[in-house]
């Protein structure tokens, strides 16, 4: 657990304040909440980000990179959500399976009906 206190992230911002976003067709498109920003784990592909900004817009001041250092964690316990779902499937499998088998034994009855039914025609 001590390696998560490590962790650090990046992200870009121009000088206007908005984050990097990224870039495709339409071009390189920036947005003021960090949550929809583009996240780096390493600083490599940030600084790419940042030289192929300036290498497209010349015109524009360069961008600049934000380190981001995680001071805690918290840890989710997912277990009792795990097991509930794990009940529920196995209890939605065997209603299908109990009215499955209904079907078949409806239908067996109705094969049943219609054998003996061409058994005593063929009798007469």
């Amino acid at each position: 657990m001590e390696k998560l206190l490590d962790l650090k992230l990046y992200v870009v911002t121009n000088n206007e304040g908005l984050f990097f976003r990224g870039h495709a067709y339409i071009g390189i498109s920036f947005t003021d909440e960090v949550k929809q920003c583009k996240v780096y784990s390493n600083v490599g592909p940030a600084k790419s980000a940042v030289t192929y900004f300036s290498r497209y817009n010349p015109t524009h001041p360069p961008l600049k990179i934000v380190k981001i250092n995680v001071a805690g964690y918290e840890i989710i316990d997912e277990s009792d959500r795990v097991q509930k779902a794990e009940e529920a499937k196995l209890k939605a499998e065997s209603i299908r399976k109990v009215s499955e088998a209904k079907l078949r034994l409806i239908r067996a009855e109705t094969n049943l009906k219609l054998a003996e039914e061409q058994f005593n025609n063929i009798k007469k």
